[in-house]
């Protein structure tokens, strides 16, 4: 019988992976920025514990519970970038949902479906989170414009960049500490999760 003291250390073996495998690709690139939350960099260290505690709240609980556990992260969020301009706020409620969003696509249609190539978690997770960071500041840049708000991350084509190589990066290093973890302790949990959605 599995106690719940048992699951919570579970939980938080399988989250340190992918954490760990982010701020290592974070590192490589940027050095000790990664932990200066006032630098971009800090993403390879804060959208890595909202994306690994999000993605294995929905392996390991309910789909309504995993979503309490999100909208938590979310306002946590708000008290690590301590944004309090309109702007800055905008940014961050964009960039979270942006994480959510790529994290339960994959988790849904990737993770969960028994004909997917799992060999190829990092790049598939890789590419999802790219696209959805990159469509997720483009509408959040053209609403700054549209109510002339100020502009938190420069002209369209920078914002894409930036948010390609962030993605990309991010993405991987997930995907890399999630397929350690599938090697470590399989890959079960992910597709038997009866979450409904």
């Amino acid at each position: 019988m599995v106690t719940s003291g048992s699951k919570v250390q579970q939980f938080l073996l399988h989250i340190l992976a992918p954490i760990m495998c982010s701020i290592a690709v974070g590192f490589v690139f940027n050095q000790g920025d990664v932990f200066d939350r006032h630098y971009g960099a800090f993403q390879f260290v804060w959208s890595a514990v909202v994306a690994a505690v999000f993605y294995y709240l929905l392996v390991f609980v309910r789909f309504r519970d995993a979503l309490l556990g999100f909208t938590l992260l979310f306002l946590f969020t708000f008290l690590t970038t301590e944004s309090t301009r309109p702007a800055f706020i905008l940014r961050d409620i964009f960039y979270v949902g942006g994480i959510g969003l790529a994290i339960f696509l994959y988790f849904h249609y990737v993770a969960r479906s028994p004909a997917g190539n799992h060999a190829f978690t990092p790049f598939m997770l890789a590419g999802i989170y790219a696209i959805v960071y990159i469509i997720a500041s483009e509408i959040h840049l053209g609403i700054l414009r549209t109510f002339a708000m100020e502009n938190t991350g420069g002209t369209i084509g920078s914002v894409a960049s930036a948010c390609a190589f962030f993605g990309v990066l991010i993405g991987f290093a997930l995907g890399c500490g999630i397929s350690l973890n599938d090697r470590l302790w399989g890959r079960s949990r992910a597709t038997t999760n009866v979450a409904s959605v």
